[in-house]
C-alpha cells in the first residue's frame, strides 16, 4: 500500500528488531557484571561522602581564628628551607581562662604570658620533622627594646616581635606562627579519650583534660624548673601526636573531624597560613601518619642572673648551626658529627 507523500516513513520490522537487539545488552551487561556495577556505585557514594567530608573539614578549618601579621622587614634572614618545607613557630600561652585569642587579634598582648616557644620544622617530604624548644627565660636581644627575656618579646610586640627576635637570634626564616592556648589542651585530650604517659616505675598514668593541663603547666615543683617543664610539654605533645595519628584514630573521620574542631578552640594562626596549607598538612597526617619527629631543646651555656631576674644564656653559635641544618633539611647529616639535647624517653621525664 502506498503512503501519502507527506506521511512519515515507517520503520521496517527488521529495523525495529535491530534497535531492540541494540538496546537489550544494557540490562544484560548489568546482570553479567553485578560486581563491577556494585563497585561503581560504591565508588560514587564514597566520592560523594569524601567530598562532603572535605567540605565540612574545610569549614572546621575556617573556624580556626587568624591574626593579622606582617613579618617582612629590612634585613630579614633569607629563606633557605626547600620549597615544600616549613618553619612554624609554636607559641604556648596561658590565659588562665581569659580569651587570649581575642587579645592577640586585637593586638593587646601586654598581659599574655608566652610560656612556651618551639620551632617546628617540617621537612620537604612531610615525613620527618624536628621540634626545638627555647626556654622562656632565654636572655636575648629584642629588636627596639634591648636585652630581655625571650618571653618578653611577645608581651612587648606580640607574635611579630617574637618572630623578629627569634629570626635575628637564630638567623633563620620563620614561615608561619601558631599560638596555642593551653586551655585548649582539655578538649583535645578528652577527644582522644585521655592520654597515658609512662612513669619511672614502668607503669602508666592516665590524664584527662584537666590533669593534662596541670601536667604541662607545672614548673615550680620540678627539680629542673623550666627545663623540666619543657620536657613535660614535649613529652605530652609527643604522646598526643602518637595517639592522634595512629591508624585507628586517623582512619576514623568522626574523630579526625572532632580533633580539627578542637584545634579551633586551641589555636590562632597568622593570616597567611591558608586553609589549603592546613588541609594539605592534615590530609598528609591522615593518610601517612606523623612520620618521624625529633624533639630537642636549643643549646645553652647555663643559667644566671641579670639584675634580680633569673635567666638562661643561649649558646647562640651552636643554636644557629643546629637551626641552619634543620632548616636546610640536613638534620641527619648534622647528627653524624654533633650531639643534641634530646627529649628523654617517656619514663625518664620528671
Amino acid at each position: 500500500m502506498e503512503l501519502p507523500p507527506d506521511a512519515p516513513p515507517q520503520e521496517s520490522t527488521e529495523s525495529a528488531d535491530q534497535t531492540k537487539r541494540h538496546r537489550a545488552p544494557v540490562p544484560g551487561w548489568v546482570r553479567r557484571h553485578k560486581a563491577l556495577t556494585v563497585l561503581g556505585l560504591l565508588v560514587l557514594v564514597l566520592a560523594v561522602s569524601v567530598g562532603s567530608w572535605l567540605f565540612f573539614l574545610n569549614s572546621k578549618i575556617d573556624d580556626i581564628p587568624r591574626f593579622e601579621a606582617d613579618f617582612e622587614r629590612d634585613d630579614r634572614p633569607s629563606r633557605s628551607q626547600p620549597d615544600e618545607a616549613l618553619n612554624v613557630l609554636l607559641v604556648g600561652v596561658d590565659g588562665r581562662g581569659e580569651d587570649v585569642r581575642s587579645q592577640i587579634q586585637e593586638g593587646d598582648t601586654g598581659a599574655v604570658l608566652s610560656d612556651t616557644m618551639m620551632i617546628w620544622h617540617l621537612e620537604e617530604d612531610h615525613q620527618s620533622s624536628q621540634v626545638v624548644s627555647f626556654p622562656r627565660d632565654s636572655w636575648v636581644d629584642i629588636p627596639g627594646h634591648g636585652k630581655n627575656k625571650l618571653n618578653a618579646a611577645f608581651s612587648l610586640g606580640g607574635p611579630e616581635l617574637l618572630v623578629h627576635t627569634l629570626e635575628d637570634t637564630l638567623d633563620i626564616y620563620i614561615d608561619h606562627v601558631a599560638v596555642v592556648d593551653f586551655e585548649g589542651f582539655r578538649g583535645i585530650t578528652d577527644t582522644l579519650g585521655g592520654v597515658e604517659l609512662e612513669t619511672a616505675d614502668g607503669g602508666k598514668q592516665h590524664f584527662d583534660g584537666e590533669e593534662a593541663l596541670e601536667y604541662v603547666r607545672e614548673r615550680k615543683s620540678l627539680p629542673g624548673g623550666d627545663f623540666d617543664r619543657i620536657d613535660r610539654q614535649q613529652n605530652f605533645l609527643r604522646q598526643v601526636l602518637f595517639d592522634a595519628t595512629r591508624s585507628s584514630t586517623r582512619m576514623n573521620p568522626v574523630t579526625v573531624t572532632n580533633l580539627i574542631g578542637d584545634l579551633g578552640k586551641l589555636l590562632i594562626l597568622d593570616d597567611d597560613f591558608t586553609n589549603g596549607e592546613i588541609r594539605d598538612l592534615g590530609l598528609d597526617v591522615v593518610t601517612q601518619g606523623a612520620g618521624e619527629v625529633d624533639w630537642m631543646t636549643a643549646f645553652n651555656d647555663g643559667t644566671g642572673y641579670e639584675g634580680e631576674a633569673s635567666v638562661v644564656y643561649l649558646d647562640i653559635e651552636k643554636s644557629r648551626e643546629l637551626m641552619a641544618a634543620i632548616s636546610d633539611d640536613e638534620f641527619d647529616e648534622y647528627l653524624e658529627d654533633n650531639k643534641i639535647d634530646r627529649l628523654p624517653k617517656p619514663e625518664d621525664v620528671n
